[in-house]
């Protein structure tokens, strides 16, 4: 899905949410300037996918026509398909990292991060030789290390180590393990 046809699904998801939203709220919802929205929002009334009536002078009311309603379909369809295929993608990768730190004698992991990549990687356990131990929270990493508190990290036994699966805090939470004198690839490992 393009990012055009994603602002496009989020212009009929929020008129058919909101009808008498304006597109000054409009482009804060999809995070891009008043003019561009105006552009976006005349091109789907040019396309004949929204109605407007005016209500009140300077106010109007948005409805997706029929057409409208079937290209959000369409649009919804596509997202759902391409966000299937990165899970689907991220679930291999995640089983083939799985499968070669097993080969290296790891049977333990503690998964560091809380953000979708996190999840779609507890899921891969299954079917592996390695247990899931734990999930260590990026919050409390933050909070410690914004109190000038030592970071805690779970205890390492013999073939149990910790995978980075951060999106957001990779830089940090690797510096910390450096910190505590914990090494890549002997302690720990970052999913990329």
């Amino acid at each position: 899905m393009t990012p055009d046809e994603l602002r496009t699904l989020t212009i009929f998801n929020t008129v058919e949410n909101s009808p008498g939203i304006n597109q000054r709220k409009l482009s804060q919802e999809l995070g891009i300037s008043l003019g561009l929205t105006n552009t976006y929002f005349q091109r789907v009334l040019k396309k004949g996918w929204v109605r407007a009536k005016k209500v009140k002078p300077r106010r109007w009311f948005y409805f997706l026509t029929p057409q409208g309603a079937l290209e959000k379909s369409r649009l919804s369809l596509s997202y759902m398909q391409r966000t299937l295929e990165s899970f689907r993608e991220l679930k291999n990768k995640g089983d083939d990292y799985l499968r070669i730190l097993a080969e290296k004698g790891v049977i333990g992991i503690h998964l560091f991060g809380e953000d979708d990549l996190t999840e779609i990687l507890s899921y891969c356990f299954s079917g592996h030789k390695i247990e899931l131990l734990s999930v260590i929270s990026e919050k409390t990493l933050l909070t410690e290390l914004e109190q000038n508190l030592q970071p805690t990290f779970p205890e390492l036994k013999l073939g149990e180590i910790i995978m980075i699966s951060s999106l957001e805090n990779q830089n940090l939470i690797t510096q910390s393990l450096i910190q505590q004198g914990l090494t890549k690839n002997n302690h720990w490992v970052l999913f990329s």
